[in-house]
């Protein structure tokens, strides 16, 4: 067979290694930082990481992103798991939970460059989570117990769709109370003007991610979620430092360009889809299969469109960006205010947060009008048995979407544990999906 020519043109992302050096670097930093004579805090992503950004001389790693970080490499993924099912821990317990308890046990760690580092998991000094998912709580619980670690656990109330000052309030409430504890914790001051600058930073960041998002709505999409997976990192590990603003501002430049001169990140684009939900890390070839076999780009998720992105509806039923605090004229004098201005503007539609994860219902909404506005022809959804969370509502979400006359599939597999997806197997209920739907196979050269 001769080579099928590309519809449109493609290029490699110029941030790409930028991106890639930063995550990298990141982990370094968390890494070393007990050598320098500082700390480090160990944060569920939930909500924000800012609140710990009046801390000097720490390191803040966020949670979801050090167990993400395990699942991807699958040998020492899997090695983890295991070593949590030989202390009775069950297949569907959340996965990230089990990739830092299985760390921990293990003593051991992989830096993102696949170095493994040995007699050190990276124990944090003090660790914080929020009780977003059943676990959220529990998986901290657990390590402070187990792993010695001081722990600081954060109730979030299921508010939707009460996004009420009531709900702010009770939120906000509780960061003032862990600034003060973990100044004695840590035996560290902690430096208002560097926390009101890191709220100002990280909303600006996540606004910046809503464009660059918007912006995937066209034909072609400029981006692919694969690539966003490694685009999301700076503002899971540094939102409140101005370098992360300044990377998407840059981004947000790219992407722009690429648009203006059409250029795609799937060359052969005939067949766009969502998906939903976190990934299986482990697995992550399903994409590249897609786009290479049948020209088909992955246009974004509630999981990577909302995750570093605060959202809400208008009155359409459209997603469009939440204004940051300054836009909305908030005062941002006072330790008080910077907490009540973050609580707010984090209460929006931000993936992982109190406001739409709580209930399904919402998640449905977001997932049709993903869908709708980012023009998917089809649906690739995960069941996640990795996280419950997730997987909650899910298939409802996946009604709503096929209601709306967009086709779907769901596969069931797992965000960290590769025993969990029969990747022959689903590539082949893809081919069936596509098949289905017209979508022609590419000729590729023989």
């Amino acid at each position: 067979m001769s080579s099928q020519k590309t519809m449109y043109k493609t290029e490699p992302f110029k941030m790409w290694n930028e991106a890639k050096q930063l995550k990298q670097q990141h982990f370094e930093e968390y890494r070393d930082i007990k050598q320098k004579g500082g700390k480090r805090i160990l944060s569920g992503t939930s909500i924000t990481l800012t609140i710990h950004a009046g801390f000097k001389d720490t390191v803040i790693m966020g949670a979801e992103p050090f167990s993400a970080n395990v699942a991807f490499h699958k040998d020492f993924g899997v090695k983890c798991l295991e070593e949590c099912e030989k202390r009775g821990f069950s297949r569907e317990i959340c996965g990230y939970s089990k990739c830092t308890w299985g760390a921990m046990f293990l003593n051991e760690y992989v830096m993102p460059d696949g170095v493994r580092i040995e007699d050190d998991w990276l124990k944090p000094d003090i660790a914080t989570n929020f009780s977003i998912a059943p676990c959220h709580c529990k998986w901290y619980q657990y390590l402070s117990e187990k792993g010695d670690v001081p722990a600081y656990l954060f109730d979030l109330p299921k508010a939707y769709p009460y996004n009420t000052e009531n709900v702010i309030k009770y939120v906000s409430g509780q960061m003032l109370d862990y600034i003060e504890w973990a100044e004695k914790t840590l035996n560290t001051k902690f430096d208002d003007a560097a926390f009101i600058e890191g709220v100002i930073n990280e909303t600006r960041a996540f606004k910046l991610w809503t464009e660059i998002m918007l912006l995937n709505q066209n034909i072609p999409a400029p981006l692919d979620e694969k690539t966003m997976f490694s685009f999301i990192g700076p503002n899971l590990s540094k939102p409140f430092k101005k370098e992360t603003v300044e990377f998407y501002e840059r981004l947000l430049d790219e992407v722009r360009d690429r648009v203006e001169r059409k250029v795609a990140a799937v060359g052969n684009e005939q067949f766009r889809v969502i998906t939903d939900a976190i990934p299986p890390w482990p697995n992550l070839q399903l994409y590249r299969y897609m786009e290479k076999e049948y020209g088909v780009v992955v246009v974004g998720s509630p999981y990577v469109i909302c995750l570093i992105g605060s959202w809400k509806f208008d009155d359409n039923n459209n997603l469009i960006p939440t204004p940051t605090p300054e836009e909305a004229g908030m005062k941002l004098d006072t330790r008080e205010d910077a907490v009540r201005a973050l609580v707010w503007y984090k209460t929006h539609f931000a993936t992982e947060t109190l406001y739409n994860i709580a209930c399904g219902e919402v998640l449905h909404d977001v997932t049709l009008a993903i869908a709708k506005q980012w023009k998917a022809d089809g649906g690739v959804l995960h069941q996640n048995r990795g996280c419950t969370m997730q997987a909650l509502g899910a298939i409802e979400s996946r009604n709503a979407v096929a209601e709306a006359g967009i086709p779907c599939i769901y596969y069931e597999g797992n965000d960290a544990d590769p025993r969990e997806v029969d990747l022959t197997n689903l590539k082949r209920k893809v081919d069936i999906f596509l098949e289905a739907n017209k979508v022609k196979k590419l000729k590729h050269a023989a």
